[in-house]
C-alpha cells in the first residue's frame, strides 16, 4: 500500500514539475517585448556597424531602443515570388550565372551558405526597379526568385543596408519620408530639400514566413547629402 502511495506521489511530483517548466517557458515568451527590435538583431555585428556608421555621419538621434514595431506581414506571396525545383536545369543555370555576375558587386550580399543573395541596389535591374529588393537563391530543394520587398517612390525610399543573421533570417534597412506608403496626395519632396524621414528595419524570417517592420522616430535630413555617406 505504501509503495503504491509513493508511486502516486512520484508521478504527481513529475507532473507538477512538467507544468512548472511549461509555465516558465510561457512566461518567458510572454515577457519578450515584441514592440522593440529583437535582441538577435540589435546584437548582430551588421546592425552594430550600421548604427555606428549613422551616428558617425551625424544621425545621433537614431537609437536602437527607439524603433517600434509597426507592421507584420507574411512574405510568401505567389504574385511576387516564384518557386522552382532545384532539378529545373534552366532555372538552376540562371541562378548560377546571376551569382557569378554579381560577385563583388556593391549592395549585393550573400547568406552564410553562399546559396542565397539579396540585391538591393538603387538602380533598375532587369525586371526589378530601384525601389524593389531582389531575393534569389536555393533553399532545401527549391529555387526561390522573389521581389522580397518594395517601398514608395513618392517617399524617396532608399534601401541602404542588408545583412543575414542566418541562412533563413535577414535584415534590410530603409530610409523613406514620413508618409504613408499609399499616400498619393502629399507634395513631392526633391532629394535636395530637407524633409522628414524615418528609418524602417525589415526583419525577414523565411522559416516562419514573416516580415516584421520596425520604425524610428521622424527626423529631418536632406537625403541627397546623406545618401553618399551611408
Amino acid at each position: 500500500m505504501g509503495k503504491i502511495k509513493l508511486e502516486h506521489v512520484l508521478v504527481a511530483g513529475i507532473f507538477l514539475l512538467i507544468i512548472f517548466g511549461v509555465t516558465i517557458n510561457v512566461h518567458k515568451q510572454l515577457s519578450i517585448d515584441r514592440s522593440k527590435i529583437p535582441q538577435k538583431v540589435e546584437e548582430n555585428r551588421g546592425f552594430q556597424r550600421w548604427i555606428t556608421n549613422l551616428k558617425n555621419k551625424g544621425l545621433e538621434q537614431v537609437n536602437a531602443d527607439e524603433f517600434r514595431l509597426i507592421e507584420e506581414n507574411e512574405i510568401y506571396n505567389t504574385r511576387w515570388m516564384s518557386v522552382y525545383s532545384s532539378d529545373d536545369e534552366e532555372r538552376l543555370l540562371e541562378f548560377e550565372k546571376a551569382m557569378e555576375n554579381l560577385q563583388k558587386t556593391d549592395m549585393v550580399i550573400y547568406s552564410p551558405s553562399e546559396r542565397l543573395y539579396i540585391d538591393y541596389r538603387n538602380v533598375l535591374r532587369g525586371d526589378y526597379k530601384a525601389n524593389e529588393v531582389h531575393f534569389h537563391g536555393i533553399r532545401d530543394d527549391k529555387i526561390i526568385d522573389a521581389r522580397i520587398l518594395d517601398c514608395s517612390k513618392r517617399a524617396n525610399c532608399y534601401f541602404d543596408r542588408a545583412y543575414f543573421l542566418s541562412n533563413d533570417v535577414f535584415v534590410i534597412s530603409e530610409f523613406s519620408r514620413n508618409i504613408d506608403k499609399k499616400d498619393q496626395t502629399t507634395p513631392l519632396c526633391p532629394l535636395e530639400e530637407e524633409c522628414a524621414y524615418t528609418i524602417k528595419i525589415h526583419v525577414i524570417d523565411l522559416i516562419n514566413n514573416s516580415r516584421l517592420v520596425y520604425e524610428s522616430k521622424p527626423f529631418n535630413i536632406v537625403l541627397s547629402e546623406l545618401i553618399p555617406e551611408l
